[in-house]
């Protein structure tokens, strides 16, 4: 069934009307059509609602803010025609309900913002449906959400996330943020200890100082309570003087010393200043001194002020005389001034002797006689010291009376000729020559002593040791010890070396009771060779060189050679007897050098020894690697060949061996395999050995090996070696018509069968032939099967 044109005209006309008529707007008034009336959204919540450009055409609502807040209006459209042809438009408002920007159109959905400054109040939405050009009604739905993050209730520098007091506008910074601070110190009032002092604000000891030192009234003590005011303020003030206990460790706050202002007398109300930080104080009690001590600077006039200082600007502890004034040696009596002497004021005498302190006769010694430097003259001023106690003063010059000339000797006074020996024969140290000065005290007082070692020269009474007593090395003019004369004496044997021992010493003698002219490990023992070194005495401990203790000759019947450094028996001395080529090395070689290392013992070194790991050879004249001794460990059977030419190691050694498979070349007297053990292929160094004597090796392996070793033959092609009675390079056993097969591939002319096979072509090609003929006589398979030219099949 089909429609005419006329029929589906009607159809889209009837629909048209009735979709229209339904389209026609429902009209209605509501509270919220004007912006008095707005319907209040709260934050998180939503608003939803239609519109109509016929009818209700606007909807507004409100959401409460305070100062600082953002709005956020996520407007979500849904057209209520089939064709979506609405005309939607969004306005918002601030608190005065003055428009913010301009009309939005919205298309399907949209997030619109809107800050708010001031009081607490209201921000607003309008939801307007304009004309179009067909149904204009929609529906709509309004989310609300309200940023507080720059909420800032009381209107400060602060939002109230961050504002300690939201309510109450405030600048504090430090403690708490946004709240009252009357002294804009930072510090909020209600945690300002002086919340009308802007320099201060905290007392941690509760003493009303500040804890800021750099405030008024800063306390220099802010975990310690104390009511000093004087040189700082709130730290503990034990005399309460208004001055400050130091604090030398900084227990109460910074490190603070007398040096920097602290109390000097912290348990003493009437003095608090020590200038000169001796221990007394600048305040003083005696009203006659205030013009003296006003001018100095320092201190004030105290009543009954203790311990004052005499001298407060010169720090000092004198005690006796006066106080507080420098006292050098320390013993109380204070040094002399201008105006304070020890003549007459009583000051000391002797600054720097604190057991002294007076001078009667003015000659600079004590009259304390228990004191140092004691005047054992008091009244006489050429004299104050008898230090034997004998009578006589020790000082010896002109004037002088009563003077000792051995002022710690009561037995001795006299030296005639001065050479601080006495004359008094039965005192102490009596002088042998008492008209010879001299310095001898060893053997006897007061004699010449050329070398000043305290041993008199020799003379006609009294001979030199061993004969007597004096000096057995008196030194003199052309002295063999020359400078050092002095440290030798004495000697018992009598051999020209001295008894004293020790490193700087001249010629030591090491054998002191036995002659010698040893020299050269010690001196003065016996040397039987005499090359200088002395003979080793075992049983003495005295051993021959090397040892760790001394070193003896090593050879005492051998005056060429004394040392062994490496103790092998050959001597260091290369021109002497058998002299150690290897001085360092310990070794037994003897036969190309003396005393080198010989690992094998045969008496040739290792230096020189080709084998020196091999006791039976040592020498390789063609440098093969095989000895020449011939009675030694793998002699060379050809010694005299070609250097390294002998290479030959199976059938005899060191022999050449050209292809150096190991077996030796042939020689005349050395024949090949099989008549010898020589190499029968000398340049083929897988084959050596040919028992067959066919030309082909016995070894299995190889190019030129015999597939038949024992059984001579000239089989080359499937074998070598064999037999080959016809001489066709095939072994008998290989069989005549292989044997041709082969040859057809490799040498066909001299096969039989390559002859064969033409003959063979033709017989059956005639075959073939007559066999096609005979059934050539049958009709064809395709015979009646064509028709006729241009017929159907």
């Amino acid at each position: 069934m089909s429609l005419t044109d006329g029929t589906r005209a009607r159809a889209v006309r009837t629909v048209f009307i009735v979709l229209l008529f339904a389209m026609i707007p429902v009209i209605s008034a509501e509270a919220n059509d004007s912006i008095a009336g707005a319907d209040e959204i709260n934050d998180g919540s939503s608003a939803s609602g239609s519109v109509d450009y016929g009818g209700d055409r606007r909807d507004f609502m409100k959401v409460a803010v305070i100062n600082g807040d953002t709005v956020s209006f996520a407007v979500s459209i849904s057209c209520q025609a089939w064709d979506g042809g609405c005309e939607p438009r969004v306005k918002l408002y601030w608190d005065n309900q003055t428009q913010d920007g301009g009309t939005h159109t919205v298309y399907n959905s949209a997030t619109y913002y809107i800050s708010h400054s001031g009081q607490p109040g209201f921000v607003y939405i309008e939801i307007i449906s304009e004309d179009s050009w067909f149904s204009d009604n929609f529906d709509y739905t309004v989310g609300v959400s309200i940023d507080t993050d720059q909420r800032n209730t009381d209107f400060d520098e602060y939002v109230d996330d961050d504002d300690d007091c939201p309510d109450i506008a405030g600048t504090s910074t430090e403690d708490r943020k946004g709240c009252p601070d009357g002294d804009g110190d930072g510090w909020s009032d209600e945690g300002d200890v002086f919340p009308n002092e802007p320099s201060q604000h905290a007392d941690q000891d509760q003493d009303q100082y500040g804890d800021n030192p750099n405030g008024v009234n800063g306390d220099h003590c802010p975990t310690r309570t104390g009511d000093s005011f004087e040189d700082r303020y709130g730290c503990p003030d034990r005399d309460n003087d208004g001055w400050s206990d130091p604090d030398d460790w900084g227990e109460w706050g910074p490190v603070w010393t007398t040096a920097d202002g602290g109390d000097a007398f912290w348990e003493d109300s009437t003095q608090w200043s020590d200038y000169d930080v001796d221990g007394y104080g600048d305040n003083w009690a005696d009203p006659e001194w205030n013009d003296s001590h006003e001018e100095m600077g320092v201190g004030q006039y105290v009543e009954n002020a203790t311990t004052p200082d005499f001298c407060p600007l010169d720090t000092g502890y004198s005690t006796h005389d006066r106080l507080g004034c420098p006292d050098t040696d320390g013993d109380g009596w204070s040094d002399p001034s201008g105006n304070w002497t020890w003549e007459y004021d009583g000051a000391d005498a002797f600054i720097d002797n604190p057991t002294q302190h007076a001078d009667r006769d003015g000659d600079r010694f004590g009259d304390n006689a228990s004191g140092t430097n004691a005047d054992a003259f008091p009244d006489n001023p050429t004299q104050w010291w008898d230090t034997d106690g004998d009578g006589y003063g020790d000082n010896n010059g002109d004037g002088d009376w009563q003077a000792d000339n051995f002022t710690e000797d009561e037995t001795q006074w006299a030296d005639f000729d001065r050479d601080g020996y006495g004359d008094n024969s039965s005192g102490n140290q009596p002088d042998s020559c008492v008209s010879r000065p001299g310095s001898s005290m060893n053997d006897r007082f007061g004699c010449p002593d050329t070398d000043g070692d305290g041993y008199s020269n020799p003379d006609l009474d009294w001979p030199a040791h061993p004969q007597g007593f004096a000096d057995a090395f008196p030194g003199g003019l052309n002295a063999e010890c020359g400078n050092l004369c002095n440290t030798q004496w004495h000697d018992v044997d009598g051999d020209g070396y001295g008894d004293n021992q020790g490193d700087d010493v001249w010629r030591p003698d090491s054998c002191i009771t036995t002659s010698g002219t040893s020299t050269r490990d010690r001196w003065g023992c016996p040397d039987s060779d005499g090359d200088g070194a002395s003979d080793p005495n075992i049983e003495l401990g005295w051993l021959p060189h090397p040892s760790e203790c001394c070193n003896a000759d090593a050879f005492p019947d051998d005056p060429t050679q004394w040392e062994d450094l490496d103790g092998d028996g050959f001597g260091d001395e290369q021109t002497g007897f058998q002299g150690d080529r290897c001085r360092d090395t310990p070794g037994t070689s003897r036969e190309d050098r003396f005393g080198c290392t010989d690992t094998d013992g045969d008496g040739w070194s290792d230096q020189g020894d080709r084998f020196p790991q091999d006791a039976t050879q040592w020498r390789d004249a063609d440098g093969d690697g095989f000895g020449d001794n011939p009675d030694g460990h793998q002699a060379d059977e050809c010694p005299n060949e070609l250097v390294n030419a002998g290479v030959s190691i199976i059938d005899r050694l060191g022999c050449p061996d050209t292809d150096g498979d190991g077996y030796s070349d042939e020689t005349e007297d050395w024949l090949a395999s099989p008549e010898g053990q020589a190499d029968s292929f000398p340049k083929n160094r897988v084959q050596w050995a040919d028992s067959d004597n066919d030309g082909f090796g016995d070894n299995p392996i190889g190019g030129q090996r015999d597939d038949c070793p024992m059984e001579a033959g000239t089989s080359t092609i499937d074998v070598q070696g064999c037999p080959d009675t016809n001489g066709d390079g095939y072994s008998d056993g290989y069989g005549a018509v292989r044997s041709q097969l082969a040859l057809m591939g490799s040498n066909p002319t001299s096969s039989l069968l390559t002859f064969a096979w033409p003959l063979l072509v033709f017989l059956l090609t005639l075959f073939t032939v007559r066999l096609s003929n005979k059934e050539g006589k049958e009709p064809s398979i395709f015979e009646g099967n064509q028709s006729d030219k241009g017929g159907e099949f």
